[in-house]
């Protein structure tokens, strides 16, 4: 387990920071992914981050984040992980960086997900909402699943709780439009390669009702990668063993080395 955490300027350990740690309502985060010691797409989760805090109508400082979570790779020497950067917006401000548990799913075998009515308050606002984590933790729990599909009030899936979801009929890629998603940063990477590989990409939310008409589906975020769905609802995808699935995982792997 990686002991060493970061609180504005100072190194703790994983102790003292829990005695120190207080999570404000108003705060923002993000999470990063390090592989071989080094941040991945830093420059996409530094403006995703600061994005977050203009909306949130406050100013800070970024500039210097990076230098600080280097800091604390170093003192874990970190060779993979996931670390969190969160900015709280209390009556003062403070700043986080601690390494977070994480689980990197086979992407060889697809994952079951269900489908749950629920929004987020503002979706492009990275921001933690315990209530909402622990509503969806319970129904991840009840039907022992990698994820849950957030259905709007209209009927049509936006995205998952923790990820960015994908429908693929053909070689033609349907996902929720910006303003309607937490947009991550591996969600623009991977719209990039689709783009790039000359498939196409319709950013249009899927009706709940027209899931089972595609061909397969995807999941995608900082921890999964590009992550096949293999059943929603109970209800299989052959998603892992689609060609175009395929391809757009096997580029955004080589993008990782």
């Amino acid at each position: 387990m990686f002991d060493k955490c970061l609180v504005n300027n100072d190194i703790l350990s994983r102790d003292e920071f829990n005695r120190c740690y207080f999570l404000n309502e108003r705060n923002v985060y993000e999470v990063v992914r390090v592989i071989d010691h080094k941040i991945l797409f830093w420059e996409s989760h530094l403006e995703r981050l600061k994005n977050s805090i203009s909306m949130m109508c406050e100013i800070y400082d970024v500039s210097y984040i990076f230098d600080k979570v280097n800091l604390v790779v170093f003192e874990n020497n970190m060779d993979k992980g996931n670390i969190k950067i969160e900015i709280s917006f209390g009556g003062k401000i403070d700043l986080y960086i601690y390494p977070i548990s994480f689980y990197y799913p086979d992407t060889k075998l697809g994952v079951d997900v269900v489908t749950f009515n629920i929004e987020r308050s503002n979706p492009n606002v990275k921001s933690y909402n315990h209530d909402f984590k622990n509503r969806v933790q319970e129904v991840i729990d009840e039907n022992n699943v990698y994820e849950i599909l957030m259905v709007n009030r209209d009927g049509f899936i936006t995205e998952g709780s923790r990820t960015n979801v994908y429908f693929v009929h053909g070689n033609r890629f349907f996902t929720s439009p910006s303003h309607m998603v937490l947009s991550g940063v591996t969600r623009l990477k991977v719209n990039e390669i689709i783009e790039n590989l000359g498939f196409e990409l319709i950013l249009e939310s899927v009706h709940i009702d027209d899931i089972f008409n595609f061909d397969a589906c995807f999941l995608t975020s900082t921890s999964s990668n590009v992550l096949p769905i293999g059943s929603i609802n109970g209800v299989r995808f052959d998603s892992d063993s689609n060609e175009f699935v395929k391809k757009v995982s096997l580029v955004f792997e080589k993008n990782l080395k």
